[in-house]
């Protein structure tokens, strides 16, 4: 059976794969780690600095130097491409260290945060290995080729006389950069992932950047023989720049980064998703695939637990994802509880789809509760079904639809469903805009005693005239203001109507119930309660006057959940009736543990009921249980004078259907009672049933 919430699981520990950042970890621990690492780097800086051989103010120099490049890499102040480092800002200062100082000092600063870094993020063996690889070997490069040009002693340091000497720095930095990226794209092919064929990144704007950045290395490592005022002079204006970098990288990171995860928004995966698909043609092969996941039911998460939780959750879902995803994939957040994933090649996308959907059956931990929070997942691969970012990510909306009407699996997109999905896509979208603008309205179908002809009640019915299609069946839009969480909204907008409605006719002398019907979901809402007493309050209307109306699979999917509502709702005073009988599940021990004031006979027994014996049997005897457990009894689907004849023979209280009166306006529910006055049921009919008869 599908559950229709969060499931919440018992405390207990959840393992943590190796690779997932442990979850409850404070964040000051780790700080305080990252400090006292910073701490220990300093303090060899300055011993270091201390036993060099090189003039105070070149050591002096090289501990400033030292100082930049750490807090530079601390900070990760990188630029991202794709998810894979380009270029440190600070590479040109970690140059001029290399010439200046220790080779010991140059690696510590550039391979200490690093590590840090990959340690906070939960990286496993084999990729921290990498990590210091990366670090390690571009340092070692650019200090063997400067030391050779230069022909200086390689083992304290290399000091530079003249401004000579610059072509060997310049040739140092861009020959340990080469390094790094090689080595960079080694270990994650070969030490933490397959071989896969990497992203086209499209890469000038780095590349510019680079150069500027490997110029400036020359100009400090020379300005260190000048003395402590050409130092001063030149060190400012770069500061001024590092600075001046580290900001415009912070506000373009800021503006493409989700701030709750971490992750990149929305924005930041469409432009990597448009990076991946440049020199992917119509008819090429082998394009990226973007994936969509939606976990189920997240809403019902943030109602019952609150906010601060489904934050814990969403983050503790974004470290899952990123473990998950190859080292080369962008994983996003798209908003609210939907995530991106872009990966490289379109063949690893649905195994990928299948990990995170194996992955997410398992409980999220959350302080002392764990949550079971599954996900759906649609899937959509380039070229097939998209040669640019927005329509491959509308593929993957349509597939995620798709998935999500059985929930907790995935789904690859297929274009035969593309002309409904993209339909009801919009539908969805439209309809949370139609509850603000006033587009949903309601329509009552009378209800009547059946013996006398006397409107009783009415049935309030939703429906949505949309601006462009014009009037939405309700069999369209209602599922999707279940699968959504709008169902909410729109019961609200009917309650509202419908009892300012109900107020109008009580106002004009006339006493009829209005009954609404409560979708299976808000049956676990905690704020049903207070939704249907505000909007008696609103409008000055007894809670008598109301029936909620709930259906046998709202019922049958968590009996204990759905009894503690209804008393609650019949505690208000408010009038609850099951609706469908017979057509789901319901038994009478469910009858009876609700203690309901109603039960309503669904119109597929009731119509037909005087020429199918069988139908006819099925509603007599429904009607004489409901009797004598002391329930009213509603017959839907009335279409003709001798239905209700029998009807009114076998005891039932209320019928509605087309014979007594198609979905009208509260305009003509009040002209109805105006003129229905009480007369003889011989007046409506006068042939019997010989059903009836043998009651």
């Amino acid at each position: 059976m599908q559950r229709s919430s969060a499931t919440l699981v018992a405390p207990r520990p959840v393992p943590v794969p190796a690779g997932r950042p442990a979850v409850g970890v404070p964040a000051g621990v780790r700080n305080a780690v990252v400090v006292v690492l910073a701490l220990a780097v300093v303090l060899a800086a300055v011993l270091l600095g201390a036993r060099s051989p090189a003039p105070w103010h070149a050591s002096a120099f090289s501990f400033v130097l030292a100082l930049v490049v750490l807090v530079a890499e601390s900070r990760s102040v990188t630029r991202r491409t794709c998810g894979a480092d380009v270029l440190p800002v600070s590479w040109g200062f970690l140059v001029a260290l290399v010439a200046l100082g220790p080779l010991s000092l140059a690696l510590a600063v550039r391979a200490v945060p690093a590590l840090v870094r990959d340690v906070r993020r939960g990286r496993g063996p084999r990729a921290l290995v990498a990590g210091i690889a990366t670090s390690v070997v571009g340092v070692l490069v650019c200090h063997i080729v400067i030391g050779a040009l230069v022909g200086a002693d390689t083992a304290s340091g290399t000091t530079l006389r003249s401004p000579e000497q610059w072509p060997a720095v310049l040739a140092g930095g861009a020959a340990g950069l080469a390094a790094q990226g090689l080595v960079g794209l080694l270990s994650r092919r070969v030490l933490t992932r397959p071989p896969r064929r990497p992203l086209r990144t499209g890469s000038a704007s780095g590349a510019l950047l680079s150069l500027a950045v490997i110029a400036s290395a020359p100009v400090l490592a020379v300005s260190a023989e000048g003395g402590p005022w050409l130092l001063l002079l030149v060190c400012v204006p770069l500061g001024v720049l590092l600075v001046s970098a580290v900001l415009a990288r912070r506000h373009e990171r800021r503006a493409a980064v989700d701030d709750l995860t971490g992750l990149p928004n929305r924005e930041a995966l469409l432009t990597a998703t448009a990076r991946a698909l440049r020199g992917v043609g119509g008819g090429a092969r082998g394009g990226p695939g973007l994936l969509v996941v939606d976990l189920d039911h997240f809403k019902d998460v943030n109602d019952t637990l609150g906010h601060p939780v489904g934050d814990a959750l969403l983050r503790e879902v974004a470290e899952r994802l990123v473990a998950l995803a190859p080292s080369d994939a962008v994983v996003a957040r798209l908003g609210g509880d939907e995530f991106g994933l872009l990966v490289v090649a379109a063949a690893d996308a649905e195994a990928l789809a299948a990990a995170v959907v194996e992955e997410m059956s398992r409980p999220l931990r959350v302080g002392d509760l764990q949550v079971l929070l599954p996900a759906s997942v649609g899937v959509a691969l380039a070229p097939e079904h998209g040669t640019n970012a927005p329509s491959l990510l509308k593929s993957a909306d349509v597939a995620l639809y798709q998935a999500k009407e059985v929930r907790g699996r995935y789904r690859t997109y297929a274009g035969r469903h593309d002309v409904n999905s993209v339909e009801r896509l919009r539908l969805l979208g439209d309809l949370g805009r139609a509850v603000d603008r006033g587009e949903l309205y309601v329509r009552y179908q009378p209800q009547i005693d059946p013996r006398t002809g006397v409107v009783v009640g009415a049935e309030a019915l939703v429906r949505w005239q949309h601006p462009e299609l014009g009037a939405v069946a309700p069999d369209r839009f209602i599922p999707l203001a279940e699968q959504s969480g709008l169902v909410a909204d729109v019961t609200a907008v009917v309650l509202d109507q419908a009892l300012a409605d109900v107020a109008r006719w009580r106002a004009a002398g006339f006493g009829p119930t209005v009954s609404v019907n409560l979708s299976a979901r808000l049956l676990t809402d905690h704020d049903l309660l207070a939704l249907v007493a505000g909007a008696l309050h609103r409008h000055g209307v007894d809670a008598s006057a109301l029936v909620l109306e709930v259906t046998e699979t709202g019922i049958v999917s968590d009996p204990e959940r759905a009894g503690a509502v209804v008393r609650r709702l019949r505690a208000l005073g408010c009038g609850v009736a099951v609706d469908d009988y017979g057509t789901g599940q319901c038994s009478l021990t469910y009858l009876t543990d609700l203690d309901v004031d109603e039960l309503k006979i669904d119109r597929s027994f009731v119509t037909g009921m005087t020429v199918d014996r069988a139908r006819g049997v099925i509603v007599r005897s429904t009607i004489l249980m409901a009797r004598e457990l002391g329930l009213r009894v509603v017959a839907e689907g009335v279409a003709d004078a001798p239905t209700q004849q029998v009807l009114a023979d076998l005891g039932c209280h209320v019928a509605q259907g087309e014979h007594v009166g198609d979905p009208m306006s509260a305009d003509d529910v009040l002209r109805m009672l105006r003129r229905r006055v009480p007369r003889p049921i011989g007046a409506v009919v006068t042939a019997r049933s010989p059903l009836a008869l043998e009651s």
